[in-house]
């Protein structure tokens, strides 16, 4: 599934293509794809894009008449923009919303394999008080370290499945927890409340670190995951604990051990991520 850097990746190359422009139309393919929405897909028909930002792992964008979409990727989601009528064999069975634009030249796709991803629209404030949204977590890259260190210990539970409830924080998700425990040299099963707070800062500082970076190299496409490009990320090749079992460590002479954590698996090096 999509994690925070791959939705910040779309978004920032959404924003390029879609800000200013109008969806003139809507067109819904597969309609589970749009299930649960407050408002009906056409109530979006007509409106000019203001802006395409992120909350958490979802896409938000905001449209004049304070008409707003919320899309969230799950699994296989795809959302970019391609030219009007372009043939992809390989894709095309899986478009399940279109959007064309204004000069009809160009229209915004949502793909999706699975099925899982899902498409909203409605109000803005109604958008933003859906319970999806509306419970999410600080963002990771904004937190304050006290404000991340205090909310550590305010909450009793291992660590792992910690940083994957998005009521905690918003966005992280199976990689990048364990990239993150990694590189503070934490134990995933470590009792939050037990972190010292020097250890709860550099978590912090790892948790920031990893996601920027993250960013910076447009995601991680360990499975399917492509850009609004048609581009992968390349960020899987830097991870260091992430999907490496049985490797060396590469900060200590340990080797890289999986265990199932909440039915994620979850990579980390018992030599030097000691439970504190």
């Amino acid at each position: 599934m999509p994690e925070l850097p791959e939705v910040e990746t779309v978004v920032r190359s959404l924003a390029k293509s879609l800000t200013g422009r109008v969806i003139r139309d809507v067109e819904v393919l597969h309609k589970p794809s749009v299930e649960g929405s407050p408002s009906k897909s056409q109530f979006v028909k007509g409106k000019r894009v203001l802006s395409v930002h992120r909350r958490g792992k979802f896409i938000r964008i905001d449209l004049e008449d304070s008409t707003a979409m919320a899309i969230h990727l799950r699994m296989t989601g795809w959302l970019g923009v391609l030219p009007t009528g372009a043939k992809d064999p390989r894709n095309d069975p899986y478009v399940r919303v279109r959007y064309p634009l204004d000069d009809g030249k160009e229209t915004m796709i949502f793909r999706d394999v699975r099925t899982f991803g899902r498409v909203w629209c409605g109000t803005r404030d109604i958008v933003e008080s859906m319970k999806a949204l509306a419970r999410l977590g600080p963002e990771p890259l904004i937190i304050k370290t006290d404000e991340f260190a205090e909310r550590l210990k305010s909450r009793r539970g291992r660590l792992k499945p910690l940083l994957l409830n998005q009521e905690f924080l918003a966005g992280v998700g199976n990689i990048y927890a364990d990239e993150s425990l990694f590189r503070a040299g934490l134990h995933p099963l470590a009792l939050s409340t037990q972190v010292k707070t020097a250890n709860a800062h550099a978590l912090h500082a790892a948790i920031q670190e990893v996601l920027a970076e993250a960013i910076n190299a447009g995601g991680s496409s360990v499975e399917n995951f492509l850009n609004p490009d048609g581009e992968p990320g390349w960020f899987q090749q830097k991870l260091r604990a992430y999907g490496r079992e049985g490797e060396k460590c590469m900060r200590c002479d340990g080797t890289i051990q999986r265990i199932v954590l909440g039915q994620r698996g979850t990579w980390f090096c018992p030599k030097c991520q000691k439970k504190r």
